[in-house]
């Protein structure tokens, strides 16, 4: 048992959850996308979790990380966003960090996040994405659109783009909730389709198709580009 004077370690967060019938070193790999090899470094203290990395291995394990690890994700609106900055010793500048990242940090078995429209971090801003201020980004938690998106990939989102079918046609649909005081949910998919009065989606593991009344349908945004970082 751990109290506030001894909180739980990363390596035995890991090692505990690990424990629990049917999960693996493997398995967790493969939450990852990395080899098993970094597991084990994990679990000797030879890496360290990267902040994208905590919600999907708490997704894994089904075990909510420790506070000391989930604390600078989930609160991190004390910092706040950060102005440009020049590189010491060059002419070049480095973005500001004030692209903010919505949604909760950890996704359900289906792929699906909440999106309350809490701000959870924020990152730098890349060109593409300057001046837009309605545009935010999501951490992949889950491995529902492996092999285009992997667990822990950060997905920039453009809300002012235009979306037409095709296939590298991506997008965040955020799904208004079944009853009142329940927060939205949202997904990452393939945009296959949209009909008078549906919208039809695609994920790839398991592959099938998804289809949601448009009446459900709160918002879709384009997703611009993804990636470690």
């Amino acid at each position: 048992m751990t109290d506030a004077a001894n909180p739980i370690s990363e390596t035995d967060w890991i090692r505990d959850g690990l424990a629990k019938p049917g999960k693996t070193q493997r398995g967790l790999a493969n939450a990852l996308g990395l080899d098993p090899s970094a597991v084990s470094r994990l679990l000797t203290g030879g890496r360290q979790l990267r902040a994208a990395e905590i919600p999907v291995v708490a997704a894994y394990l089904d075990s909510s990380a420790p506070r000391a690890l989930s604390d600078p994700i989930v609160a991190p609106r004390n910092a706040g966003p950060t102005e440009p900055k020049q590189r010491p010793g060059s002419n070049q500048w480095v973005g500001a960090r004030d692209l903010p990242v919505m949604g909760t940090v950890v996704a359900g078995s289906d792929g699906m996040f909440l999106m309350n429209g809490e701000v959870h971090d924020y990152i730098e801003r890349p060109p593409s994405l300057q001046g837009v201020t309605s545009a935010y980004a999501v951490y992949v938690a889950d491995t529902s659109m492996v092999p285009r998106y992997f667990p822990g990939e950060t997905l920039h989102i453009h809300p002012g783009r235009a979306i037409a079918s095709g296939d590298d046609t991506f997008v965040v649909v955020q799904i208004r909730p079944e009853a009142d005081g329940e927060a939205p949910r949202a997904l990452v998919k393939r945009f296959k389709r949209r009909t008078a009065s549906s919208l039809v989606l695609e994920q790839f593991n398991p592959h099938r198709e998804l289809e949601f009344p448009l009446t459900q349908v709160e918002s879709m945004h384009l997703i611009i580009w993804a990636g470690r970082g």
